[in-house]
C-alpha cells in the first residue's frame, strides 16, 4: 500500500506508544480496533492487545487490562495511557480516509521480529454475524495462537464457522515495513515484578510482626518494673509531710 509521511509517523507513534505500555521485554504484540457508525454518525469504537512476553520458555499472552494488577502500575495512569493509544487510532482512521479516500471499520497490528504489519478490513460489523465477543474470540484463536481444544463448545463452533470461511474472506488493505534495530522502541513504565513485589510485601509483614513481638516484650518488662516500684512503695514507711499539698500562688 502507497503510504503518506504523516501516516508514517502515526505508525511510528503507535509503536512508540504499544511499547510504552508493556512494563517487560516482549517477543510480540498484537492489537485489534474496531469502529461502527451508528445512528446520527455516531462512532463506536473497541480496542484490546496483547503482548507475548520474551523468554526461553513459551508464555502465555497478557492482555493490556491486566498490567496494573500484575507489576503494581497505577492504574488511573496507565489507563490514561490506553487512552491516548485509543485517539491516536482514531486519527490514524481519519487519515486514512483523506489520504485514501476509503474507509476500513475494523484493523490488526502486529509487531513481531522487527517487523510492522498492519491488516486493514472493510467489513459491515453492523451487519455482521459476528457480535464483538465473537471477534474477540476469533482474535484470540487466530492472532494469539490460543488452541481451539481451550475454548468452550459454543466459542468452539464460532471459530470452526469462522475458519470455514476464511479462505473466502480477503483482507481490504495491508501496510508493512521493517523496523530497523537502532529504531526499535522499549518500555519505559516504572514497574515492580511480581516477584518482587511479593518479597516486600513478606519483608514488610515479617517487620510488622518483629515490632509486635518487640513491643510485646516492652510492655512485660515496664510492667514488671512498675509492679516492684509499687511493691518497694509498700514496704516503705509513709512520710506525712511528703503528702501534703503543696501550692503556689501565681502573682
Amino acid at each position: 500500500m502507497e503510504n503518506m509521511p504523516d501516516i508514517k509517523k502515526i505508525y511510528t507513534g503507535i509503536q512508540h506508544q504499544l511499547s510504552n505500555l508493556i512494563p517487560e521485554k516482549w517477543e510480540s504484540i498484537y492489537l485489534y480496533a474496531s469502529v461502527m457508525k451508528q445512528l446520527n454518525n455516531l462512532e463506536t469504537w473497541e480496542m484490546y492487545f496483547y503482548y507475548i512476553p520474551k523468554g526461553l520458555l513459551k508464555k502465555n499472552p497478557i492482555n493490556v487490562y491486566e498490567v496494573p494488577s500484575r507489576f503494581n502500575v497505577d492504574e488511573e495512569e496507565y489507563l490514561e495511557l490506553v487512552d491516548n493509544l485509543c485517539n491516536t487510532i482514531r486519527v490514524l482512521h481519519k487519515e486514512y480516509q483523506e489520504v485514501y479516500e476509503k474507509n476500513w471499520s475494523n484493523m490488526v497490528i502486529t509487531i513481531k521480529d522487527s517487523q510492522f504489519l498492519v491488516e486493514y478490513n472493510d467489513d459491515n460489523l453492523m451487519k455482521s454475524e459476528y457480535k464483538s465477543k465473537d471477534r474477540h474470540i476469533i482474535f484470540k484463536h487466530k492472532y494469539l495462537n490460543i488452541p481451539i481444544q481451550s475454548f468452550s463448545k459454543e466459542e468452539r463452533e464460532i471459530i470452526q464457522g469462522y475458519l470455514n470461511n476464511e479462505e473466502y474472506k480477503i483482507t481490504y488493505d495491508r501496510y508493512f515495513e521493517y523496523i530497523p534495530k537502532e529504531e526499535e522502541v522499549h518500555n519505559y513504565i516504572e514497574y515492580e515484578k511480581d516477584d518482587v513485589v511479593e518479597e516486600n510485601v513478606y519483608a514488610t509483614q515479617l517487620l510488622e510482626t518483629q515490632k509486635k513481638k518487640i513491643g510485646i516484650f516492652s510492655m512485660l518488662i515496664n510492667w514488671i518494673k512498675r509492679k516492684r516500684r509499687h511493691e518497694k512503695a509498700l514496704a516503705e514507711p509513709v512520710d506525712k509531710q511528703s503528702i501534703e499539698p503543696k501550692i503556689q500562688i501565681l502573682n
